[in-house]
């Protein structure tokens, strides 16, 4: 069987490979508690490269928000408690506020050499 993340083969039972699936394990763990700094000083420490990070928090397995959306939602719900609103950002808007910012993504974008419309 091939890692959910990285592709690479992971024996016959185990779906991730021990970096991906350790990589998760902390995200899931210490994500919310540590925030996004604290994460980057812990995977610095746990020797993990940008790009192993990387490819675990953007890949979407099975057609669920990534763990990167699933993060920033936890991070947005906290920040926003702590300041006195209703946490309710869910993972699926986190997606789709991102899908939307891409390139030719959504409404309200254009592209360089545009001119823009703008209401007054």
């Amino acid at each position: 069987m091939r890692c959910l993340y990285c592709h690479q083969w992971t024996g016959l039972i185990r779906r991730t490979c021990p970096v991906c699936a350790r990589i998760v394990r902390i995200v899931e763990q210490d994500g919310p508690v540590v925030g996004l700094v604290g994460l980057v000083d812990i995977f610095a420490a746990e020797g993990f490269s940008r790009d192993q990070v990387d490819r675990v928090l953007d890949m979407q397995v099975r057609s669920q928000p990534t763990l990167r959306d699933r993060l920033t939602s936890e991070l947005t719900n906290v920040l926003m408690r702590g300041l006195g609103m209703p946490g309710r950002q869910s993972p699926e808007d986190v997606r789709r506020v991102r899908r939307g910012m891409e390139p030719g993504g959504g409404q309200g974008t254009w592209r360089a050499g545009e001119k823009t419309t703008e209401t007054s």
